[in-house]
């Protein structure tokens, strides 16, 4: 796959991979951002984050840190139900890069009517409106292009909002993440040839083939961003579930796959994964070497976990991109999802 710059101006016409770069910029301003609870730490109960499409993505990552390092249960909501055991001790956080998501504006009367604490990020919109009509707290944030490419604004208000609900604090590891991303992009930009570029090498792995990423349990987030990306900029089904899982069910019909079989198998893992997901993925890894499945790995090696994931989630986005280009689709527009909206 030689992929030069023409090559990704002719097909990239809305220049997506250029907000990519400036993605290690955009986390170290929005650690920037001020965010604050109503109340200490032991008042929550339940953490609730309520998002839709690439403004899930957010609520997928504090969910899997939440799991790890919280103090109190928390639960993704896409869609339009929180559950009922929402009080006024649960906090609900409400994303929508556009501001203007139905299913997210419903979430907060829902809310408001259980008398949450019920706190918005958005660049505006509906949601922003919603928010002052009904007396919650509104983060403003940039919307960078896409709700997908708005990211680093999303998650980063998030975390600093959790912060306080976990056992040691993210501080330091939010700070951190602009500078581990700056040293992945010298090693997965535009300009670093195939050979040298991991993100290009995931991209012609994938070609022409069905994806299926397996992932660390820890790096569950990064499985499900990694499916919503390939599905927005490649415009390519992606099946996707935690090693642990997969190996109850998804690998089951690997058994009969023949030769001419258009699937591949990308396994994402975790440097400091418990020793149960290290032994899987060795296992399920011999089982597909027997069947003569083709599959690819990648490890994220860095310690803290909210940075494995976003290490990881950029790899990958820029892997989705490299695709969308070598398969001759502009990565921004999303023709169904408009069609939809049309309809």
């Amino acid at each position: 796959m030689l992929l030069t710059d023409s090559d990704i101006l002719n097909v990239d016409l809305q220049r997506l991979y250029l907000v990519y770069e400036k993605w290690p910029e955009y986390f170290k301003d929005a650690a920037n951002i001020s965010c604050k609870l109503d109340h200490e730490a032991a008042f929550y109960e339940s953490v609730v984050l309520c998002g839709m499409g690439g403004s899930a993505t957010s609520c997928d990552i504090l969910h899997d840190i939440i799991h790890l390092f919280g103090s109190i249960p928390s639960t993704v909501i896409r869609g339009q139900n929180i559950p009922n055991t929402v009080n006024k001790r649960s906090l609900v956080i409400v994303n929508s890069v556009s501001g203007n998501t139905t299913e997210v504006i419903s979430n907060i009367q829902e809310a408001t009517d259980r008398n949450a604490e019920v706190i918005c990020i958005s660049s505006g919109g509906k949601l922003k409106d919603e928010a002052a009509n009904k007396g919650h707290k509104h983060i403003t944030i940039p919307n960078l292009a896409l709700p997908r490419a708005s990211l680093p604004y999303l998650v980063v208000p998030g975390l600093k909002l959790i912060n306080p609900l976990l056992k040691d604090s993210l501080e330091e590891e939010i700070l951190m993440i602009h500078t581990n991303l700056s040293k992945i992009f010298t090693n997965i930009s535009v300009t670093v040839p195939y050979d040298r570029n991991v993100a290009k090498k995931i991209a012609g792995f994938l070609d022409e083939s069905i994806a299926f990423c397996f992932t660390s349990p820890s790096l569950f987030s990064v499985g499900t961003r990694f499916k919503n990306s390939l599905n927005e900029n490649a415009k390519v089904h992606c099946l996707r579930d935690s090693i642990l899982e997969a190996s109850h069910n998804e690998i089951v019909p690997f058994t009969f796959n023949d030769s001419n079989s258009p699937h591949k198998v990308l396994l994402v893992r975790w440097g400091q994964d418990y020793p149960i997901v290290n032994e899987r993925f060795t296992k399920v890894k011999l089982f597909f070497k027997e069947i003569g499945q083709p599959l690819m790995e990648i490890t994220a090696a860095e310690k803290s976990m909210i940075n494995a994931i976003m290490s990881s989630i950029y790899i990958l986005d820029y892997a989705t991109i490299y695709m969308a280009v070598t398969r001759n689709v502009d990565p921004s527009p999303t023709p169904a999802i408009d069609i939809l909206k049309r309809i």
